[in-house]
Parts: C-alpha cells; sequence; structure tokens
C-alpha cells in the first residue's frame, strides 16, 4: 500500500519469506558453532527450500533493490555452502558428490564449492577424481583471472597428495573450512 515517502508491505499477520529464511539459517549457524551438525543441516535445508528461483524475480529493480537481490543471493550461496559443510561433517560425502559436481560446474571460479568437492570426492575413496577438480580449477582460475588457488585449495591439494589424516572424517576440518559465501 501507498504511504508519504514510499510504501508499507502489510502481511495481515502472515510473514515474509526473507524473515523466516533468515530465522532458519540463524538457527542453522548456531547449530553448527555448538556442533550439532544435524540440526544444522536440517535448519539449513528449511531456509533453502523457502527459495522459488533468483531472488525477487517478478519485480522491477532499480539500483536499491539490486542491492538486495545481490546480497540474498549471496546468502543463499553461503547458506548453501554451510549446509553441505554440515552434510560432510555427518559424513554425508557420497550423497552430495553429484550436487557437488552440479554447482561446480555452475560456479566455475567459487573455489569453496571446489574444496568441497574435492574433500566430498576424497573420502568416498577418489582421491584420483579430486585432484582432477583441482588441476581443472587451477586452469580455470590462471586462464581467466590469472590467479593461483587459494591458500586452503593448495593446502587441501597437498593433505590429498599425501593422504593427509587431517582428511579423515573425524577430524575436524578447520584448515580447509570454506568460509560462506566462499571465494569467487
Amino acid at each position: 500500500m501507498t504511504q508519504p515517502g514510499g510504501y508499507l508491505l502489510d502481511t495481515q499477520g502472515g510473514s515474509v519469506d526473507v524473515r523466516e529464511y533468515e530465522r532458519l539459517s540463524g538457527g542453522g549457524h548456531r547449530a553448527l558453532e555448538k556442533g550439532d551438525y544435524e540440526a544444522a543441516a536440517d535448519l539449513f535445508r528449511k531456509a533453502l527450500s523457502l527459495w522459488r528461483g533468483p531472488a525477487l524475480a517478478d519485480v522491477e529493480c532499480g539500483r536499491v533493490l539490486d542491492v538486495e537481490v545481490t546480497r540474498l543471493e549471496e546468502s543463499r550461496m553461503g547458506i548453501l555452502c554451510r549446509r553441505i559443510e554440515a552434510d560432510l561433517l555427518l559424513g554425508r560425502h557420497h550423497e552430495i558428490i553429484g550436487e557437488l559436481f552440479g554447482l561446480a560446474a555452475r560456479h566455475p571460479l567459487h573455489e569453496g564449492i571446489h574444496l568441497q568437492l574435492m574433500l566430498a570426492l576424497y573420502r568416498a575413496g577418489r582421491r584420483t577424481t579430486a585432484l582432477e577438480v583441482y588441476q581443472r580449477l587451477r586452469d580455470v582460475l590462471a586462464g581467466e583471472l590469472g590467479l593461483d588457488p587459494s591458500y586452503e585449495l593448495q593446502s587441501l591439494q597437498g593433505a590429498l597428495l599425501d593422504s593427509s589424516s587431517e582428511l579423515r572424517l573425524d577430524q575436524p576440518l578447520s584448515l580447509f573450512r570454506v568460509r560462506a559465501p566462499g571465494r569467487y
């Protein structure tokens, strides 16, 4: 409804999806930090299930809303990475490999996704494939941006080459932790 100085969104006792998304996401972050990976994965899944395509897809956006669209899309990618992190901590590496390959194809410069894919592949007994993912990403980063992979990715590659005990499921991911929303 129009009001002096702008518009008012009256939900008449309902809720706005973005508020529910932020509530669920916040709960997921808290659960992950407490080590409750099952609850974290569940809350992140619920938050992500509220998305139906791109943010504000049916809204004509100007500069102000474009900033909000970017914020929301970055948040979604960050929550997706955190959900995958929780799944990795729960040992669900086999289940998420296909999803991670799809994400890596859609986001060829997203180092965090590639890191998670490499770790999932290694834990699924596919070390060679994990190293091939690293090499492809390295080639893309060098070719398109003139960059080397991040320190985290280089460290993971070294650990993969050494079959380091740090890569076992019962070991913390601190050395390789993905910073959501990740580096592009």
